[in-house]
C-alpha cells in the first residue's frame, strides 16, 4: 500500500458518502454518493477522477482480481468500469428495478455480478454477455448480498431473514429467520464458512453450511446507519454506529479499540492490507486512518495503568520489540510478549525409552503406544515424559480421550511443555478448541524464553487442524516475520498449504486447491532442521520428499482444473529441478509415469477439440506439450501436429513432424503419408511423390487388412501419370500441330509440346495430388490452361517466315525486317498478355509436308475457334486512322481472314504499329459496337448471324455468299479455305489444278449435304461438272430467285381451299418425289433427281449481248434463253426443276438463311465441368453448341406437323410458283444412259407450270439424270 500519513481527510464536496472500496493495490479509495463517483489518492486525497453519470450511488465493489469496479444506484441502474482505465464496460437498468443497496463480484474468476434490489429480488449477471442468468426470488426487499470466499455460494439479507443460495444454479440451501439491520450491503460478512449479520445492537455468527447459530456479541445500537467491515485475515471487524466506530476480536468478541468522529457516519471500510480504515460521512467527508495510530495510544494507556496487555493488538499496535509483526494475531499470555531471539534452538524434549521413539519414527504408532505402555507398566513410578510421549501418540491414533487422560497425568505428575500441548492438541480433537488454544498457551509460562518461537509455530499448527486454516496461516506469516529466511516457519506453513490443497482437491475446488499449493511452492525452504522431526512426532506431518509432493499436488489440481497446459510446465519445473527421472523413489516414478501418460493423452483430445473448432493454433501448441511429456508411442499425436501444421501453412514443421514419425516406425505408411502431404503443400513435389510411393510400398507389405484395404482406395503416380499424358494427347489433338513458345520463340511440335508439359510443376503437381481418384476436371483445367494458344490473323506478305527458316531459329533472332517485326511483335504481345503459346500461318505450318498442310487447312477454322484469343494485324491501318477504316483495310478483302473473324471466340485488333484499333481496351473486340459495326458493313450479315456461323455442312448458301466477296492470291485457295468452314476432311489438296478444286469442294459439300441450292447459279461452267460454276464470285447473290417463292400462310390457305386437283395423282407426284435421293456426286458425275420436261424448237434472236432463243412449250408456255452458246448446234434441250426440297417443304429448301449446326463442336468443353466423362471428353467433336432447346426450336421452323393429304395439296400449291430452271443438253449415250451437261445461260431462266398442265404429265417427267 501506498505510505500514507497517519491521518488524511479529503473534502469531497457531496452529500453523504454512501459506500468506499479500496483498489487492489490499496493506493486509491473509490467513494459512492448522491452526486456519483469519485476517485481520491490515498496518500494526499488528491481526486484523481470521476464518474458522475452514475447517480445516487448506494454501494461499490471490487472485483477480486482488482480489474473490475461495480456500482448500484437508487435509480436501479448497474455499472461496471475498468478498474484501471476507468472505461465503463457495463450498464445495465430494468425498469422493475427499485434501489439497488447491494453489489458483488463472484469470487475467484470475478465474471459474475449480483445485485440486491428493493423489488425483493437479487439478480446475477453475466459480464461479457451482460445477460442475467440467475434472479433470486425474496419475500421482502433484499438490503444485503455477498459471494462467499468460495465463490460457490451468495449470501443475501433481507429486514427478516439470510438466506444462502447456490451461486450456480440458484438453489436455496439455508433460510435463516433473524432480524437484520435495514441499510445497504453492510451488516452482513462472509468470515471463512460463518456469516456476521448485523442484528439490531448485536452481532450474530451462523455456520453458512446449516444455519446453526454458532455465536453472538453486544455492540453500540444504531437506529440508522450500522456497518461493519473484515480485515484481511479474518481476525477482527470493525463496526460503526452513528457516530462510533469499535473494532472487536472475532475469536473472542473482545472490543479492541473505539473512535469517535464528528459526523453521523454512513460507511465504513478496512484497507486490503489492514494498516488503514476509512469512513465516509453525511457531511460529505471522507477520512483516512492508520490503524496504529490508534492503538499506539491505546498501548500508552496500558502502560500507564501498568497493567499486563491481554491483546495482541490492532495491525500496527507495535511495541519497538515487535516491529517484525504488524499483524501478529492476540495471545492470551503477555508473557509472548518478552523479547524473542529470532532462531530456533531445539526444545528439550525427551523420551527415555529409545525403542519407543524409534518406533515413533518409523511413524508405527500402535507399535509405539503399546512400547510406551510396556513402560508405564514397568515402571513403579510413571515418568511424566513417558505418559506425555503416550498422550502425543494417542491423539495421533484419534483416540483423543485416552489422549487427554494421559496428558492430564502427565502434568499431574510434572507440568511440562509437551503435557499441555499434548492436552491442547486432544481438546481440540474432541471439539473443545477454545479450551485447547487456553492450555496451549499456558505451555509458554513451562518454557525457555528461547523455545517460545518454536511453541508459536506449535499453536498455529493447532489452530490450522482445528480448522482454522486461514488463522493459523497468518500466525506463521508473523513468525515469518521476525525469523531467518531459512526458517522451518517456511516448510511448516508450504506443509498447512499443502493440507488446505488436499482439502479443496477432495471438496473438488480445484483453483482454490492451485492457490494453496502455490502458496506451498512460494513458501518452501527446506533446511533439514531437527525440529521437523518434532512436528513429525507430534502432528505426523511428513515433510521427507515435500517439494516433490507439492509439485505433484499442483500439477494433480492443474490437470483437474482442465488447465492442462499449466499442469505441464508444472511438471517440467519439477523434473528440471530434480534430475533424471531414474533417481526418483519408487512413488513419485510411478507418478510420474501416470502423469505423463494421462496428460498426453488429454492434450491430445484438447487437440483433437481445437482441429474440429479450426483452431490449429491452439491444437499445435496441445500436441508439441504432449509430445514433451515423451509419451510412449507419439506417433499419433505428431501426425496430428503435422496436420495442424499443414491447416496453418508450416510446411517445414509437417515435413519435420512426418519424418520423425518414420524415424520411429519405419515399416508404418503414415509417416510417409503426412510426408507426401506436407511436401505436396510446400511444393516439392517430386519428392512428395517419392513419399507417397514409400507409402504405397510400406501399405503393400503391412500384414494388416485393414491397412491392405486403406491402399487399395489409392491410386499410383504411374496411373496418373498415363492418365495425364493421355489427356495431354487429346487436348493438342484438338490444337494446331506446331506451336511458338513464347518465352523462348522456338517451334514446338505435339511431341515437344507434351514433353514441356511433363516438365512443369503443374505435371508434377498433379501427380502428386491425385491419390485416390482421377479428377479428370483438374486435370482437363490444368492441361487447357497451359496450352492456351493465341492466333495470328492477317494478310500475307512478301518474305514471311516460314516453317523450314524459323525450325531452325528462335523467333526473336530473326533479323529485322516489316514481316518479321510483324512476327515478333505479335508472339511479345501474347507472351506479355500471360499466355505461352503462339501460331501464325507463315512459320507455324510444313507446306512440304502434304499431311501437316492438308491437316491445318481442313483444321484451321477448329484451331481458331479453340484459341484463347486472335490477334489481327491491320497492314495500312494506322493508330490515328478513324472509324470506318476496318471496313477499308486489305484484311477485310481476304479469304483466309473471314473464316479467322468468324471462329474467334475473342478478337483483338491492332493497326500496323501495334496499338489496339481505336485503343479500345476491350477483353473482346467482338463486343464493340464500332468493330460490330464495321463487320457488319464489310460482310453485309449481321453480327447474330455471323454468331451463327460454324463449321459443317449448314447455311451453306451464306457461307458461299461470304466466300465470294473475298480474294485469293492463289486461284485454289478460294476453294481450300472454306475447308474448315464446311469441315470437309476428303478432298486431297492439290496446288495447281485451279479451277477443278473449288468444283471438288462444291461436290463434296453437295453430297453431303443434299443442299441443291449450290446449283442456284448463272455464269460460266466449271471444268469439274458443267453444273458447278468457275469461280466463287457467281454467288453472290441471293439463291431464292431460284427457288420458287415461299407461299404466305393466309394465301397457301385459300389456294388449298378454293383448287381443285386430282388428289390420287397428287399424292402419287408428292410421294414419288419424296422417293428421289438427294443429288450426288461419283468422281465429277452429279446424279441430279429433278422433273425435266423436253423444249421444242426454238427461234433464235441476235441481241447485242449475245443471242436470245424463244420456245413455246405445252408445259411453261413462252420461255427465252440468253446465252452466248448455240443452242441451234445442240440435239435438244430440257428445262430442269431440281428444287425438290423447295417443293416437298423439306430442310434444304432454305439453306440459303442461317441455320444453327446441331452437329458443330464445341471448341474448349467447359473445363470446370465435372459431369464430363472421360469418353465424353474424348468425344467431345460432338458435343453441341446450344440448349437442347434451342435445337429444338430451329428444327420446329422446318417442321410443321400436318397430314400427307395437307402436305400434297400444299406441293401442289407450291408447284405452281415461278422458279429458275437449269438448261441441259444430252452429250452421249451409252449402256449406262444419257448423260448430260448444264448449257450456262446469261441470265436467270425463270418459267412455271402452266395451269393446264396435268400432275400425271408432271409425274411422267420425274426422272434422276447423271450430268458431266
Amino acid at each position: 500500500m501506498t505510505e500514507c500519513c497517519d491521518r488524511v481527510e479529503i473534502n469531497a464536496n457531496v452529500n453523504w458518502i454512501q459506500t468506499l472500496i479500496f483498489s487492489a493495490n490499496g493506493q486509491c479509495l473509490v467513494g459512492g454518493g448522491f452526486e456519483g463517483v469519485r476517485v481520491w489518492r490515498v496518500g494526499d486525497g488528491k481526486q484523481m477522477a470521476a464518474m458522475p453519470d452514475a447517480k445516487a450511488v448506494y454501494c461499490l465493489a471490487l472485483s477480486n482480481d482488482g480489474k473490475w469496479i461495480a456500482a448500484g444506484t437508487g435509480y436501479g441502474y448497474v455499472y461496471v468500469w475498468n478498474a484501471e482505465t476507468l472505461e465503463q464496460v457495463f450498464k445495465q437498468h430494468r425498469q422493475d428495478y427499485k434501489d439497488i443497496h447491494a453489489i458483488d463480484f463472484s469470487h475467484g474468476d470475478s465474471t459474475r455480478l449480483v445485485a440486491a434490489s428493493f423489488n425483493q429480488t437479487a439478480s446475477v449477471w453475466d459480464i461479457a454477455t451482460a445477460k442475467r442468468v440467475l434472479q433470486l426470488h425474496h419475500d421482502n426487499r433484499v438490503t444485503a448480498a455477498r459471494y462467499s470466499p468460495q465463490g460457490d455460494r451468495i449470501a443475501t439479507a433481507t429486514e427478516t431473514s439470510v438466506r444462502v443460495y447456490d451461486s450456480n444454479d440458484g438453489k436455496l440451501l439455508v433460510d435463516v429467520k433473524v432480524e437484520v439491520k435495514p441499510w445497504f450491503n453492510k451488516g452482513l460478512l462472509w468470515s471463512n464458512n460463518h456469516l456476521l449479520v448485523v442484528s439490531n445492537s448485536t452481532i450474530k455468527e451462523f455456520e453458512a453450511s446449516t444455519g446453526s447459530a454458532v455465536s453472538e456479541w453486544p455492540v453500540p445500537a444504531s437506529d440508522f446507519f450500522s456497518c461493519i467491515s473484515l480485515s484481511k485475515h479474518r481476525k477482527f471487524i470493525a463496526y460503526s454506529s452513528k457516530r462510533i466506530v469499535t473494532f472487536w476480536d472475532i475469536s473472542t468478541h473482545t472490543q479492541l479499540s473505539l473512535i469517535q468522529h464528528p459526523q453521523d457516519i454512513s460507511s465504513l471500510l478496512l484497507s486490503p492490507d489492514d494498516q488503514f480504515f476509512a469512513i465516509g460521512g453525511q457531511d460529505g467527508k471522507v477520512i483516512i486512518e492508520a490503524l496504529s495510530r490508534i492503538n499506539a495510544s491505546t498501548h500508552e494507556q496500558d502502560q500507564q495503568d501498568e497493567q499486563p496487555s491481554t491483546s495482541g493488538g490492532l495491525p500496527g499496535s507495535n511495541p519497538e520489540n515487535l516491529t517484525k509483526l504488524p499483524s501478529l494475531p492476540r495471545i492470551i499470555d503477555s508473557f509472548l510478549l518478552s523479547p524473542l531471539d529470532p532462531s530456533f534452538p531445539e526444545p528439550d524434549f525427551r523420551i527415555d525409552d529409545d525403542t519407543g521413539l524409534d518406533l515413533w519414527r518409523q511413524d508405527q504408532l500402535t507399535n509405539t503406544e503399546a512400547s510406551l505402555i510396556a513402560t508405564a507398566a514397568t515402571s513403579q513410578n510413571t515418568s511424566h515424559d513417558v505418559l506425555a510421549s503416550r498422550a502425543l501418540v494417542r491423539t495421533r491414533l484419534r483416540e483423543w480421550d485416552a489422549a487427554l487422560v494421559d496428558a492430564e497425568k502427565a502434568i499431574d505428575i510434572q507440568p511440562s511443555v509437551i503435557g499441555y500441548i499434548a492436552k491442547s492438541i486432544a481438546l481440540v480433537g474432541k471439539g473443545e478448541k477454545y479450551k485447547g488454544y487456553c492450555i496451549c498457551d499456558i505451555a509458554f509460562t513451562r518454557c525457555h524464553s528461547s523455545h517460545i518461537t518454536f511453541l508459536l509455530l506449535i499453536k498455529a499448527i493447532i489452530v490450522f487442524m482445528a480448522g482454522e486454516h486461514l488463522s493459523a496461516l497468518s500466525r506463521v506469516d508473523d513468525l515469518i516475520a521476525m525469523v531467518s529466511s531459512n526458517s522451518i516457519c517456511y516448510v511448516v506453513q508450504a506443509y498447512m498449504y499443502l493440507l488446505l490443497g488436499n482439502s479443496r482437491m477432495e471438496r473438488s475446488d480445484y483453483e482454490g486447491a492451485i492457490e494453496s499449493f502455490e502458496h506451498a511452492r512460494a513458501k518452501m525452504r527446506y533446511n533439514g532442521s531437527r525440529l521437523l522431526l518434532v512436528i513429525s512426532l507430534i502432528f505426523g506431518w511428513q515433510f521427507d520428499n515435500i517439494d516433490m509432493n507439492i509439485s505433484q499436488r499442483l500439477c494433480d489440481a492443474l490437470y483437474a482444473a482442465g488447465r492442462t497446459q499449466d499442469a505441464v510446465q508444472c511438471f517440467q519445473e519439477m523434473t528440471d529441478d530434480l534430475g533424471e527421472e531414474a533417481d526418483l523413489r519408487v512413488d513419485d516414478l510411478e507418478w510420474a509415469l501416470d502423469f505423463r501418460q494421462r496428460s498426453s493423452e488429454k492434450l491430445a483430445r484438447l487437440g483433437d477439440t481445437a482441429v474440429d473448432a479450426q483452431q490449429h493454433d491452439k491444437a499445435i501448441s496441445h500436441y508439441t506439450t504432449a509430445l514433451s511429456l515423451n509419451p510412449p508411442s507419439p506417433q499419433d499425436i505428431l501426425i496430428k501436429r503435422g496436420k495442424a501444421f499443414l491447416a496453418n501453412g508450416l510446411w517445414e514443421q509437417a515435413v519435420d513432424d512426418a519424418n520423425q514419425v518414420i524415424k520411429l516406425d519405419p515399416s508404418s505408411p503414415w509417416g510417409y503419408e503426412m510426408k507426401h502431404a506436407a511436401l505436396h503443400k510446400a511444393g516439392e513435389y517430386d519428392d512428395a511423390v517419392d513419399a507417397f510411393q514409400a507409402m504405397l510400398s510400406k501399405i503393400a507389405q503391412s500384414p494388416d487388412p485393414d491397412v491392405q484395404q486403406y491402399g487399395d482406395q489409392h491410386i499410383s503416380p504411374s496411373t496418373t501419370r498415363a492418365t495425364i499424358r493421355k489427356i495431354v494427347q487429346r487436348t493438342l489433338r484438338h490444337s494446331p500441330r506446331v506451336l511458338i513458345n513464347t518465352a523462348t520463340g522456338r517451334l514446338h511440335d505435339r511431341a515437344e509440346l507434351a514433353s514441356a508439359f511433363e516438365s512443369l510443376p503443374i505435371f508434377k503437381e498433379l501427380v502428386s495430388l491425385m491419390t485416390k481418384r482421377i479428377d479428370y476436371v483438374r486435370i482437363k483445367r490444368g492441361v487447357r490452361e497451359y496450352f492456351r494458344y493465341v492466333m495470328l490473323s492477317h494478310k500475307w506478305e512478301d518474305n514471311e517466315p516460314l516453317f523450314q527458316q524459323v525450325i531452325h531459329i528462335a523467333v526473336y533472332d530473326l533479323h529485322k525486317s516489316p514481316t518479321h517485326d510483324k512476327l515478333q511483335t505479335f508472339c511479345k504481345i501474347v507472351r506479355d498478355g500471360g499466355f505461352n503459346w503462339a501460331w501464325s500461318d507463315t512459320c507455324c505450318i510444313n507446306k512440304s509436308d502434304n499431311f501437316a498442310l492438308q491437316e491445318a487447312l481442313v483444321a484451321m477454322f477448329r484451331w481458331y475457334q479453340g484459341s484463347a484469343l486472335v490477334i489481327v494485324f491491320l497492314r495500312g491501318v494506322r493508330s490515328t486512322s478513324h472509324l470506318g477504316a476496318l471496313v477499308e483495310s486489305v484484311w477485310n478483302t481476304r479469304a483466309w481472314t473471314l473464316q479467322e473473324y468468324v471462329a474467334a471466340k475473342e478478337i483483338h485488333f491492332y493497326t500496323e504499329d501495334w496499338t489496339l484499333y481505336l485503343n479500345q481496351e476491350l477483353p473482346n473486340h467482338k463486343a464493340s459496337r464500332e468493330v460490330i459495326s464495321e463487320m457488319e458493313k464489310a460482310t453485309g450479315v449481321s453480327a447474330d448471324q455471323l454468331m451463327l456461323l460454324r463449321p459443317g455442312l449448314t447455311s451453306i448458301r451464306e457461307k458461299l455468299r461470304l466466300a465470294s466477296t473475298r480474294q485469293t492470291t492463289l486461284v485454289e485457295d478460294a476453294a481450300y479455305s472454306l475447308l474448315g468452314i464446311f469441315s470437309v476432311t476428303g478432298i486431297p489438296v492439290i496446288y495447281g489444278e485451279g479451277e477443278g478444286s473449288l468444283g471438288r469442294l462444291l461436290a463434296h459439300v453437295l453430297t453431303g449435304s443434299g443442299d441443291v441450292s449450290i446449283l442456284a447459279w448463272s455464269g460460266e461452267s466449271g471444268s469439274f461438272n458443267s453444273c458447278l460454276p468457275a469461280r466463287i464470285t457467281v454467288f453472290n447473290g441471293p439463291a431464292t430467285s431460284h427457288l420458287p417463292s415461299p407461299i404466305p400462310d393466309v394465301e397457301m390457305e385459300r389456294i388449298i381451299s378454293t383448287s381443285s386437283l386430282d388428289l390420287d395423282v397428287a399424292l402419287s407426284l408428292y410421294d414419288r418425289l419424296n422417293e428421289l435421293p438427294a443429288p450426288w456426286f461419283a468422281a465429277s458425275r452429279m446424279k441430279l433427281p429433278c422433273i425435266a420436261f423436253q423444249l421444242p424448237p426454238l427461234s433464235s434472236y441476235r441481241t447485242h449481248s449475245g443471242r436470245l432463243y424463244r420456245a413455246e412449250t405445252p408445259a411453261f408456255g413462252t420461255v427465252e434463253i440468253t446465252t452466248k452458246h448455240d443452242l441451234s448446234r445442240m440435239k435438244s434441250l430440257y428445262l430442269v426443276h431440281p428444287w425438290l426440297d423447295a417443293l416437298l417443304e423439306q430442310e434444304g429448301a432454305n439453306s440459303g438463311a442461317f441455320v444453327q449446326d446441331n452437329v458443330a463442336p464445341s471448341p474448349s468443353p467447359n473445363p470446370d465441368d465435372a459431369k464430363f466423362s472421360d469418353e465424353e471428353f474424348d468425344n467431345d467433336d460432338s458435343l453441341p453448341l446450344l440448349e437442347p432447346e434451342l435445337l429444338s426450336h430451329f428444327a420446329a421452323d422446318h417442321v410443321v406437323p400436318m397430314d400427307r393429304e395437307t402436305r400434297a395439296r400444299r406441293f401442289v400449291a407450291r408447284l405452281r410458283q415461278p422458279f429458275g430452271a437449269l438448261l441441259l443438253t444430252p452429250v452421249s449415250s451409252s449402256r449406262r444412259g444419257t448423260d448430260y451437261r448444264r448449257v450456262a445461260a446469261d441470265s436467270l431462266i425463270t418459267v412455271r407450270f402452266q395451269e393446264n398442265v396435268l400432275l400425271a404429265s408432271i409425274l411422267d417427267n420425274v426422272r434422276t439424270l447423271d450430268v458431266l
